[in-house]
């Protein structure tokens, strides 16, 4: 009984080894021999999560009919992807797909696929849908497309791309509008919960959240009046010799960007193309840019004198070739005097001298008052990057040479933005807008229209009134004439700025060119400002950006039929 227990027991045992080991050794070859199997399964089929990018708005600029044109789009585009070791005759296909293809030859193709790799970097990047379906649909062995979002500016650098802006590597909005409005444009990215294989492609989607696309916006630009103001701009500065310039079309009743553009100028298509010190063709260059404006400045000086019931359009008084202030020797811009003159003979001559007469008049303190009621030594907030505030010398620094200066634009430094509100104040009938170029945001069906509220009363409408009747004298009898109009009463005023040397003083060869007006007079619907820097082919303002403005202000005339 006993030997037979026994037995039992040894077979029981030998069992129960045996069934040990084969445990043991199938435990084994998983984890040891069959681990690198079972990692590589692991990796080529993993869930995960993955982003998916929400659809960036629209930006469109309009006509006067209401019809829209894209600026900024975003747009699928395909990465031609190919995995060497799937592909069974590598020249083949290399041939195939150069044939399709532009600008990429077989043997490109070939050199980089020409080995066993599992995966190679994109052989192409940025193909268009219409392409990337047609190499979809010959089912090529290896050949995979990845898409991706891209912006997309359809106008390139021929259509307001500072005021634009651009969007960079990381979907972020930079300058201009892209940068400001980034919120509405951007929209809410999704996300998918996929099973995908090693390289990432997709086996099946088990779920997610879709993307909201960002809402567009329709900017308060022009298109038609854009082109021909760009156009303007470029021939002006190529029959100037100008280093540079500005031109800023506004809606003074509403304070609505129409136009506005600015000289050099870059393409947001290729904005990394632009390094270092070159990266300043980013900003708008009108609101960026800040200078001394010179004898365009007058009629602000003599609203001020007109508001505060000092001067009268009528109000006459004989005036010499020079005054001299605090040692100083101030003269007209030929060293002529003009003897016996009324206020709106002082604007029509631009009599530095009649100026300074006038600012004593004033005073440091309401001069200066005036100055800061008329926006400037601040922002306009006109809706991009960078904006200078100008200089606007505070009250302690305002001694009698800067009360005589600044009277006729030198000592004070402004930007392009800041002097076209100004003179909306007087084409509007005396109130402060808010220069913008945003209207709307557009979600479908929706509208949101942006509220840029009125800054406050700055002169009455008698006073603004009676400074566009003295404008209108200078087109007719004065410096501006040839921003003339033929059919449309045209007010406006000539600058023709020093420029400040750094070293002190000014520099005896170089000047800015500045027009700035309003049209129809009686009753503005448009204000422009031409600036054009260092025009080297004529000397005053009145031969180069008053004939400029005198060319954009006629098309503005037909095109919006004001006669």
């Amino acid at each position: 009984m006993r030997e037979t227990t026994s037995w039992r027991v040894a077979v029981v045992s030998v069992l129960a080894l045996l069934l040990g080991g084969a445990l043991f050794f199938r435990l084994f070859e998983k984890q040891v021999i069959e681990h690198e199997r079972y990692a590589e399964a692991a990796k080529a089929q993993s869930t995960n999560e993955r982003v998916v990018p929400a659809e960036r708005g629209k930006i469109f600029a309009k006509d006067k009919d209401g019809g829209l044109f894209p600026l900024a789009v975003s747009e699928w585009q395909y990465d031609l992807e190919i995995s060497p070791r799937e592909v069974p005759n590598k020249e083949n296909l290399a041939r195939f797909l150069s044939k399709d293809i532009r600008g990429v030859s077989s043997r490109q193709i070939l050199q980089q696929i020409d080995n066993d790799k599992v995966y190679v970097p994109p052989v192409v990047k940025g193909l268009a849908v219409t392409l990337a379906e047609k190499i979809t649909a010959q089912k090529y062995a290896g050949v995979y497309l990845t898409k991706r979002l891209v912006r997309v500016y359809p106008e390139g650098a021929s259509l307001a791309p500072q005021a634009i802006g651009f969007v960079d590597s990381s979907a972020e909005g930079k300058y201009g509008i892209e940068a400001v409005y980034d919120k509405t444009l951007r929209g809410k990215v999704g996300f998918e919960f996929a099973t995908r294989d090693s390289l990432g492609r997709l086996i099946d989607l088990i779920g997610g959240k879709t993307s909201t696309e960002g809402k567009d916006l329709v900017l308060t630009l022009d298109h038609n009046l854009q082109f021909v103001v760009e156009s303007e701009l470029q021939s002006a500065i190529k029959e100037y010799k100008a280093d540079s310039g500005e031109v800023v079309v506004m809606d003074p009743n509403t304070g609505a960007v129409l136009a506005v553009a600015g000289a050099p100028k870059f393409d947001p298509n290729h904005y990394s193309k632009l390094t270092g010190d070159d990266q300043y063709k980013f900003l708008l260059s009108a609101a960026s840019d800040e200078y001394e404006p010179g004898s365009v400045f007058k009629p602000i000086t003599m609203a001020a004198a007109l508001e505060l019931k000092l001067v009268k359009p009528t109000t006459s008084n004989y005036f010499g070739a020079s005054v001299r202030v605090l040692g100083k020797k101030i003269v007209n811009a030929l060293g002529d005097g003009f003897g016996q003159e009324t206020m709106a003979q002082v604007l029509e001559n631009s009599d530095n001298v009649a100026m300074v007469w006038v600012s004593k008049k004033l005073g440091a303190k309401n001069e200066r008052k005036y100055f800061d009621k008329f926006g400037f030594g601040r922002q306009s907030g006109i809706d991009v990057v960078g904006e200078a505030t100008g200089n606007l010398p505070a009250s302690s620094e305002w001694n009698d040479l800067l009360l005589a200066n600044a009277a006729f634009g030198q000592g004070i430094a402004v930007n392009l933005f800041q002097l076209a509100t100004a003179y909306s104040v007087i084409a509007n009938g005396g109130t402060l807008v808010t220069p913008h170029l945003a209207e709307k945001a557009m979600s479908g069906e929706k509208a949101e229209l942006f509220n840029f509220k009125t800054r406050g009363r700055v002169i009455s409408t008698k006073t603004a009134a009676e400074v566009r009747k003295m404008l209108v004298g200078v087109v007719v009898r004065g410096h501006g004439q040839r921003a003339a109009v033929a059919g449309v009463k045209v007010g406006g005023k000539t600058g023709t700025a020093q420029v400040p040397d750094p070293r002190g003083g000014y520099y005896k060869t170089r000047h800015v060119g500045t027009f700035a007006g309003l049209f129809p007079a009686d009753k503005p619907k448009f204000v422009m400002v031409v600036r054009l820097d260092n025009p080297k082919t004529v000397n005053f303002a009145e031969s180069s950006a008053a004939p400029t403005f005198g060319k954009i202000a006629t098309w503005m005339a037909n095109y919006f039929q004001l006669r």
